[in-house]
């Protein structure tokens, strides 16, 4: 079993390969999806990936509950992130779905695209091994709004999470197409 520690360094560096390939796809990606990808701020899921080990100390007492709702903000966006990503990659299949997200009958890009009815999407499309496991994130994510009271859960649970979203980034990666081996991050 791989410790959490290394699954975070291993999130880090697929994180960093994803932005690579996909932030310079043109060419390679159909048009449509390249010009998405290249407008992304893929950079910034490099960077809150980097946050994650952040969270694996006991943290202190007085700040304990607003550490463990930025770590669930950090989820929620870097999930949120991922989904973006895997419906920017298939954008041409997006588009195409009966079930993409549309506004007054209008496709709706999947950058702007809801969370929840991202989180739809995909399980719709891939299963529900995941549902719980962003539908939690999305939930405690939203504690950011910290004047409603909402369940944020521990620190343990935060690090589990932390250790799904690992789990949850390698099947997205999974799930996109490269020209060669060579090029998947899951080898990164």
């Amino acid at each position: 079993m791989m410790s959490i520690t290394y699954k975070i360094n291993k999130a880090i560096r697929m994180t960093t390969a994803l932005e690579n390939f996909w932030s310079s796809s043109r060419g390679w990606a159909p048009e449509s999806a390249a010009e998405l990808l290249a407008e992304a701020r893929l950079d910034r899921q490099i960077s809150f990936a980097h946050t994650l080990s952040d969270y694996l100390e006991p943290f202190p007492e007085g700040s304990a509950e607003a550490r463990i709702i930025l770590g669930y903000t950090t989820l929620r966006s870097m999930a949120e992130g991922a989904l973006k990503l895997f419906f920017s990659v298939w954008f041409e299949d997006y588009q195409a779905d009966v079930d993409a997200a549309r506004r007054k009958g209008e496709l709706v890009s999947p950058e702007d695209v809801k969370f929840d009815y991202l989180i739809f999407l995909y399980v719709s499309k891939f299963g529900n091994q995941y549902q719980d496991f962003l539908r939690q994130v999305q939930y405690r994510g939203n504690a950011i709004h910290h004047f409603k009271h909402r369940d944020i859960g521990t620190q343990q649970e935060l690090i589990a999470d932390i250790e799904s979203y690992c789990d949850f980034l390698t099947a997205i990666n999974d799930g996109l197409p490269y020209p060669d081996e060579m090029y998947n991050p899951a080898l990164a």
